[in-house]
């Protein structure tokens, strides 16, 4: 079966998808659509698509199967909503919405049409990522007591970026957090509490704004947990990690988006050890893994991993650390 696809958004991180999607065996990419027409043009070209400027137009006059909305976060509603009532299958960028009220606006819609829909939570399916979980799978660290996610580099949005733009912005705790709130929830079970503290170091005149943010969060199970985020640190580094009641298992990189490391020591180990991972692993994000486990959920029927539920508590755990 082959899947025929579209991508609503040109930007950055349409052009990672636009990638993958063209280099699937399973996926024909079919359709871009941007509001820029110059940016889906492009894009079309380099996929050999139809560029859209209106993904409505999109979705009545294009046979796509499934589309990748890789828009600001404040637009994902309507076009989910435009694209259940099409049935369409939707692979939904992080995070669901900006506001808590939309993204369970948005839950409600995909629940009711009973549409496909697969959370943007690419790290899951990175290699390091997997690899670190399978601890916890076979119990090698035991129970968590303590689970960190840690990321930092020097992305402060200017020009006209939508996160700062007034209509759009979100900051960093909803926008770039979401990925560490996933990962404490995917390592640690589900959180039923957070507080934390942020910073708007750069854009002080946008009230919705925030560049740094520091948390922690309470989990059902039991364990506790940090997370920390940073759109204005001029050295990057990027961590996740187990703290077990037999054990501990890390993984680190000295880049935003980098990995190299794995080091684990258990109840029954001397000395700690460290897998490193080439480059190639090291600096793929799970992108591709993201992909194929979309793909083959829709070729054989199954619920996509990285449900709407979870970009919603992603979205209600990142407005809890706002609140407090």
């Amino acid at each position: 079966m082959t899947i025929a696809a579209g991508i609503i958004g040109a930007g950055t991180i349409a052009r990672t998808h636009a990638q993958v999607l063209y280099d699937h065996k399973g996926v024909t990419l079919g359709a871009v659509c941007d509001v820029r027409a110059e940016r889906a043009r492009v894009l079309a070209t380099a996929a050999d698509a139809e560029p859209y400027t209106d993904h409505r137009t999109l979705f009545r006059e294009s046979d796509v199967d499934a589309v990748y909305i890789a828009t600001p976060p404040g637009t994902h509603l309507g076009i989910v909503r435009d694209a259940v009532r099409h049935g369409i299958a939707i692979l939904c960028e992080k995070p669901l919405a900006t506001t808590v009220a939309n993204g369970r606006a948005i839950r409600d819609i995909i629940e009711e049409g009973d549409v496909p829909f697969m959370m943007g939570f690419p790290s899951r399916f990175a290699e390091p990522c997997r690899r670190m979980r399978g601890f916890l799978a076979d119990d090698s660290v035991g129970e968590p007591i303590t689970v960190f996610s840690t990321r930092a580099g020097h992305g402060d949005p200017e020009g006209d970026d939508w996160r700062i733009d007034p209509e759009q912005a979100c900051g960093v705790t909803v926008e770039s957090a979401s990925h560490n709130i996933d990962m404490l929830r995917w390592l640690g079970g589900e959180i039923e509490a957070a507080s934390g503290r942020t910073t708007n170091a750069t854009h002080p005149e946008l009230e919705s704004f925030d560049d740094n943010t520091v948390a922690t969060v309470e989990f059902e199970r039991g364990a506790i947990g940090f997370l920390q985020n940073s759109w204005t640190s001029r050295v990057e580094y990027l961590r996740h990690g187990v703290i077990g009641t037999e054990g501990t298992v890390m993984i680190e990189g000295d880049e935003w988006w980098r990995l190299d490391r794995l080091t684990y020591a258990t109840e029954t180990d001397a000395y700690p050890t460290t897998i490193t991972f080439d480059a190639e692993t090291a600096t793929e994000m799970g992108y591709t893994g993201q992909t194929d486990a979309f793909i083959e959920s829709l070729d054989v029927g199954t619920s996509p991993p990285a449900t709407v539920q979870d970009g919603l508590r992603a979205l209600e755990v990142s407005h809890a650390i706002l609140g407090s």
